[in-house]
């Protein structure tokens, strides 16, 4: 994969707007007529897929017992030595948890797509923040943590990024805020 960009919405309503762009090359092998993108939870609704051509793609919402994705059939098979850009957008429901580890505060964790047989060359994943949240609020995993802050859409945005994935390489990121940004979110028990 030569990127996976992940653009993450978070809604005041506990939602999340998932959007990812995606950019492979077939280095050999057979062609590929579809990708499967992971979704963190089977409450999932899948909105549009489209091409760097313009093409609107067709999606198929695979989710099974415990693994949850969204099949992207490309527009045309991708054969050796070409490359393909889409994207694709889906809402997730349940992603806001309470944040033990930070009382008074909400947060979300996320993994990007891995990829079993792909090394990732760019990963990146930025997390609008629901409006009004500032900097000082913000707290991220212990181990990871941001690559920058900006500004977008009117909303403090948290950016995190790394290069050269292995195959089959997680990279979970997650961010956590003072829980009156949202309206919604769900509980862990003790």
């Amino acid at each position: 994969l030569e990127h996976e960009w992940v653009k993450i919405w978070i809604n005041q309503n506990g939602t999340v707007d998932l959007f990812y762009n995606i950019t492979i090359t077939l280095d050999s092998g057979d062609p590929i007529n579809y990708v499967e993108i992971g979704q963190p939870k089977r409450d999932f609704t899948t909105g549009i897929a489209i091409d760097q051509n313009g093409h609107e793609l067709e999606t198929y919402d695979i989710r099974s017992e415990g693994d949850y994705k969204v099949r992207v059939k490309l527009f045309s098979p991708l054969t050796a030595g070409q490359t393909v850009w889409f994207t694709l957008i889906t809402n997730v429901a349940h992603m806001i948890y309470e944040d033990t580890q930070n009382p008074g505060n909400v947060g979300m964790k996320f993994i990007p797509t891995w990829w079993p047989k792909a090394n990732v060359s760019d990963l990146r994943v930025l997390i609008l923040l629901p409006s009004n949240v500032t900097v000082g609020q913000v707290r991220t995993l212990v181990d990871v943590n941001w690559n920058g802050t900006r500004m977008e859409e009117g909303r403090l945005a948290i950016y995190f990024e790394k290069q050269n994935l292995s195959p089959n390489e997680q990279y979970p990121v997650g961010v956590s805020f003072p829980k009156e940004y949202v309206q919604s979110y769900e509980t862990r028990p003790t």
